[in-house]
């Protein structure tokens, strides 16, 4: 059976609860997958503010005497929400019971400002994700016209992805962009960004820290020939640090046109979410293969494969070589994004999907995706379990 992205149910993370003047002194939540084994795993719950309204660090213990950290983030003036990382080795309901002002040893994400136009995440003194975030200059378009996030290695702290320069300099990094978008009769190149149009970082709206996950909420404007944003993008970006080789990077994005219908169209090659590696993977090429589901493996890793088949996958790798080093990065696509997505290989570094869609004024489009970066080479029945926990993720409730 082919698994492309609408065979997938949708279950929710999270569920909201409430609290009563009996609730317990004790705080238990379990944690349960549905006899599906995990480890390390995002997960997350809603909770009435005054169930955590405790001092100090926030740590979890389980059943099996695991101990990890929390997190917690504000939702609103009454609501908390709480992140950890569960594991269940054998796939039962794990219960995790709260802890308040403990010590759980774990190091924080921080962001680290590198100068006015680039800030970093780390965990401790490690590089993770880096956001280039370039003031518009028409003297100095190539530099300065799209806002993207660097990785790092997982585990050394070395950049595996491209910045400007080097083989096709628009691409870098994780970006974002369409080259034919539509707004009345006027056609406008995101992607290339050549004569005026370009889309610009406006403001960093939140930034979240702490021993669980680390990211940030920005604002970028997709402007027209002459400057005028006629599309609004909200892009949060969200890291998990699941070993000391393998990370999480949640991308959420979510476009809105103001005044005007917005037509986002183009082709696999030059539109869509897309990763671009280190321009050293351009000069080594043969060095570079591709994982795909187990329903395309009867395609050859090592060629760039387009047309019907490579439609709506739920997920794609490129396994790649810098300076040398070998990593993974599988690219995951959540079963909300549209359908009748084309996804693109390039042998050079740079792979993601793309599809078309169309914004009446004021409408709202939201992609996500969730990359797995890992040093070294991740197996295809390894990516399938992100990939299904990514889609079907454990569901959490209080006790």
């Amino acid at each position: 059976m082919i698994h492309v992205k609408r065979y997938f149910a949708i279950l929710a993370v999270g569920l909201m609860v409430a609290c009563n003047s009996e609730q317990s002194s004790e705080t238990v939540f379990t944690v349960d997958s549905n006899g599906e084994p995990f480890h390390a795993l995002p997960v997350y719950t809603d909770l009435p503010q005054d169930l955590l309204d405790v001092a100090g660090n926030i740590c979890l213990q389980s059943n099996t005497d695991q101990i990890v950290s929390g997190q917690i983030e504000e939702v609103s003036d009454a609501q908390y929400r709480l992140w950890w990382l569960a594991s269940s080795n054998d796939g039962e309901p794990v219960r995790y019971s709260l802890v308040a002002d403990a010590e759980c040893g774990s190091e924080s994400f921080n962001w680290h400002r590198i100068t006015d136009e680039s800030i970093q995440l780390r965990l401790g003194q490690q590089a993770l994700i880096q956001y280039e975030h370039p003031v518009y200059n028409p003297d100095e378009v190539e530099m300065t016209k799209k806002p993207f996030h660097h990785l790092f290695d997982p585990a050394g702290g070395d950049l595996i992805t491209k910045g400007p320069g080097g083989l096709y300099s628009h691409h870098r990094g994780i970006f974002f962009g369409y080259n034919h978008v539509y707004i009345n009769d006027e056609q406008i190149d995101i992607w290339h960004a050549r004569d005026g149009e370009r889309s610009e970082h406006l403001d960093i709206i939140r930034e979240i820290t702490g021993p669980v996950t680390g990211g940030h909420l920005v604002t970028i404007g997709w402007k027209d020939h002459d400057g005028n944003v006629f599309l609004d993008e909200n892009r949060e970006i969200r890291i998990f640090s699941v070993t000391d080789n393998v990370v999480i990077v949640d991308f959420k994005s979510t476009l809105q046109a103001i005044d005007t219908p917005v037509i986002l169209d183009g082709d696999r090659q030059h539109a869509g979410v897309q990763f671009r590696a280190a321009q050293y993977v351009a000069e080594n090429a043969d060095q570079t293969r591709f994982i795909r589901p187990e329903y395309l493996e009867h395609l050859d890793q090592d060629n760039e494969i387009s047309g019907d088949e490579m439609m709506d996958l739920p997920w794609n790798a490129m396994y790649f070589n810098v300076e040398g080093e070998s990593y993974t990065v599988a690219y995951i696509s959540h079963p909300s994004n549209p359908e009748n997505a084309e996804m693109s290989e390039r042998l050079y570094g740079r792979f993601g999907e793309f599809f078309r869609y169309e914004l009446d004024e004021g409408e709202s489009l939201t992609v996500n995706y969730r990359f797995v970066i890992t040093r070294g080479e991740l197996a295809g029945e390894e990516i399938d379990r992100f990939s299904h926990f990514y889609t079907n993720p454990p569901v959490v409730e209080l006790q």
